[in-house]
């Protein structure tokens, strides 16, 4: 078995563990939690005493047990469910299935447009537009980036581009905690 070592360090910084205090609460070695996290195998063991500490189901914890397709579709759904939450972090793979999405509803509303006129589109681009921002703002956040980088896209065409640059930024990774005190 593999363990998602992707989600695995979300769930951690979600909680603002270090390394250290990961191992420490569920008993495992530093090492070990070191290893995980760079996408080692994991004993059984250790995904339930991981499972415990993190209060998560053992199996969201493992890579492969799902399908790419499965996991896509997950990503789509779960940036639905955040629509319009701000606060916390999208992972870029994840942002960028949603941004499909969007574009896929888009598209179809475009294509309903065509026989029923404009209003399809209308509605569609206005339920999209907040779930879009939130997206955005969470996926920016996870790049360290501030989130009213976004207002530089109402600069007609480059305005756009830019944003969707940033938006390829990868996750800045949290700056390591002194525990030496000061």
């Amino acid at each position: 078995m593999y363990v998602n070592s992707t989600r695995l360090r979300e769930l951690r910084l979600a909680r603002q563990w270090s390394q250290d205090q990961l191992a420490a609460l569920s008993g495992l070695n530093l090492r070990t939690i070191q290893r995980l996290e760079s996408g080692a195998k994991i004993s059984s063991e250790s995904l339930r005493a991981l499972a415990a500490v993190l209060e998560v189901p053992a199996d969201s914890l493992l890579i492969g047990e799902q399908s790419p397709s499965h996991a896509v579709l997950k990503a789509m759904h779960e940036g639905v469910l955040a629509g319009l939450e701000f606060n916390g972090t999208t992972p870029r793979a994840d942002f960028w299935w949603f941004a499909l999405g969007v574009a896929m509803l888009l598209a179809f509303a475009k294509l309903l447009g065509e026989i029923l006129g404009p209003l399809p589109l209308q509605i569609a681009s206005l339920v999209v537009v907040l779930p879009w921002i939130a997206a955005c703002t969470r996926r920016l956040r996870d790049a360290g980036l501030s989130p009213w980088w976004q207002l530089i896209s109402l600069v007609p065409v480059a305005g756009f581009l830019v944003l969707l640059y940033l938006l390829t930024y990868p996750r800045k990774e949290a700056e390591p905690v002194d525990a030496t005190p000061g």
